[in-house]
């Protein structure tokens, strides 16, 4: 027969996994979405595992076995508040993807419902994100694949405990951010030697999936690697001591914390 997955919460990434599941042979036979902001239905994948748009949150989770909590930290709270006025919502399946918000949390507002947390990443829109997800022992086998079978075609998993999700933001969730921002600073580096701009995104974009794809596929370590690009008194070396002397490797650590930090700020008391 298969589950039924209710959706609370329609944007970008809740889109990204309903389309990973369009993709893929996934135990659900039928998806049932809410959004208070209709504007949020417009752009879904094209349908082939069937999904309807639902009026209510008591209706989504009232037709539902499973319940994707796309939501914002923030609004956490008054969504669980009108869950557990739901009857029987405490013998549902729920996923929190909230940031900072915890599995204790979410379950104790519902019950002691079975509840897992998970953390993707905005790259699983194309398909090659990473989504790290936390077990607990109230979870079985069963519920446990099902869920990973969620996540797993929009592309990698990790599994870690809980107490260190909050850390593993910076490390998977927040870091595309990084990775767009430094794009950007060697695109306007190569503006600002008057290089033309046309293809440059997209030459800058392959060289760091290159670089990234030999760095998981050789076996080295990324210190190796930056030693075969940088030869004794060459360019890269150059460059990289300008790096170096920037202490670009303590401010990323200090921009990691901060996401730690601000995880914990958006999770307290939930």
């Amino acid at each position: 027969m298969g589950y039924k997955l209710g959706v609370i919460g329609v944007g970008n990434m809740a889109k990204a996994i309903i389309s990973g599941i369009q993709k893929a042979d996934i135990d659900i036979s039928e998806i049932i979405l809410f959004d208070k902001n209709s504007e949020q239905y417009s752009n879904l994948p094209e349908e082939t595992c069937p999904y309807k748009i639902s009026n209510s949150i008591h209706d989504t989770v009232n037709s539902a076995d499973c319940i994707l909590l796309s939501v914002k930290p923030q609004n956490m709270s008054d969504i669980l508040n009108e869950i557990s006025k739901v009857e029987e919502h405490a013998q549902k399946l729920y996923i929190t993807i909230a940031a900072g918000v915890s599995v204790s949390f979410v379950s104790g507002a519902l019950g002691n419902a079975r509840t897992v947390r998970v953390l993707p990443n905005l790259p699983m829109t194309v398909g090659h994100g990473v989504s790290v997800i936390c077990r607990n022992d109230d979870i079985t086998k069963e519920d446990f694949s099902f869920i990973c079978s969620i996540f797993t075609p929009t592309g990698s998993i990790l599994i870690i405990d809980e107490s260190q999700m909050n850390r593993i933001i910076g490390v998977t969730s927040s870091s595309p951010a990084y990775v767009f921002k430094f794009i950007n600073a060697i695109y306007k580096g190569a503006q600002a030697q008057g290089l033309p701009s046309e293809g440059l995104v997209e030459a800058i974009c392959d060289v760091f999936i290159g670089s990234a794809l030999l760095l998981k596929q050789s076996g080295e370590s990324p210190d190796q690697l930056v030693s075969k690009v940088a030869s004794k008194g060459g360019t890269t070396e150059q460059a990289l001591l300008c790096l170096e002397n920037a202490d670009i490797d303590n401010i990323i650590l200090e921009a990691m914390l901060e996401c730690t930090k601000r995880a914990d700020e958006l999770g307290e008391n939930k």
